[in-house]
């Protein structure tokens, strides 16, 4: 059963690898063969709602908290109902798709089994219809809680108080907040000591000057030092998002 958040929308269960390309790829290449090779093999996995390919663009470091350990040039996205369709759908390749799939990221990729983050995504503002005809700016940051903060505290925090803060900066057309649920390391679920990552916040800005009036704001300086009472580390990212299945984009918002 989906659960639903404090405004009352639903969460979905998202699947987020984490991709960091071989080296003989540019990246032009690399989004290339991702998109058109490695996309379509992955893309009959039953239950899948959305399949999205996160492209990275930019990676320069633009926050007052220290970066931490996610270092990636892309991150998929496959939306599922359940974590339990998420697994069922995992497990629904064949041998033959399967080890397609294996083998076309030992080609692509610096590692044959991505590491993977699975998240139980909130869309706290969504991105008005007017808007998602529009080439808009994707911001992400991977959040890693601070030193001696619980799970608890940093959900508590992060999903209560600090998406309050958020409403008060302006410039940002679309917010979502995905909580960390699980996470794999050469196929094996792992602790956070292993994979250390609580959260993604995903901002969406109309354009850079959108983008340059949230960062530039007051609301955002406080918004910061909320944040650094329970977060330790944060890693951003401007991304490109290229749907693969059919109706995907859904919280993209790139068509």
């Amino acid at each position: 059963m989906k659960t639903l958040s404090n405004e009352g929308s639903e969460h979905v269960i998202v699947r987020c690898g984490l991709l960091k390309r071989n080296d003989k790829f540019t990246q032009e290449s690399f989004s290339h063969h991702w998109l058109h090779i490695h996309g379509p093999i992955a893309a009959g996995m039953k239950n899948l709602r959305v399949y999205n390919q996160n492209l990275v663009i930019d990676n320069e470091h633009r926050h007052p908290i220290m970066g931490g350990a996610i270092d990636i040039d892309g991150y998929s996205e496959l939306h599922f109902d359940t974590y339990s369709e998420m697994l069922e759908g995992v497990q629904s390749l064949d041998a033959e798709t399967g080890n397609a799939l294996l083998d076309d990221a030992e080609i692509l990729l610096q590692k044959r089994l991505c590491d993977i983050l699975v998240f139980s995504r909130n869309v706290v503002r969504e991105v008005p219809p007017y808007l998602r005809g529009k080439n808009l700016v994707h911001r992400v940051s991977f959040l890693n809680r601070a030193e001696g903060v619980s799970v608890a505290e940093f959900r508590r925090e992060w999903c209560y108080a600090h998406a309050k803060l958020v409403e008060a900066v302006p410039g940002h057309a679309g917010y979502n907040q995905n909580l960390v649920i699980d996470r794999f390391v050469d196929g094996a679920s792992v602790s956070s000591e292993k994979l250390p990552c609580d959260g993604m916040a995903e901002f969406y800005f109309e354009d850079m000057d959108a983008f340059e009036c949230f960062y530039d704001s007051k609301e955002f300086q406080r918004l910061t030092a909320h944040g650094s009472e329970f977060i330790g580390s944060v890693d951003t990212y401007l991304v490109e998002t290229h749907p693969v299945v059919a109706g995907s984009a859904r919280g993209g918002y790139c068509l």
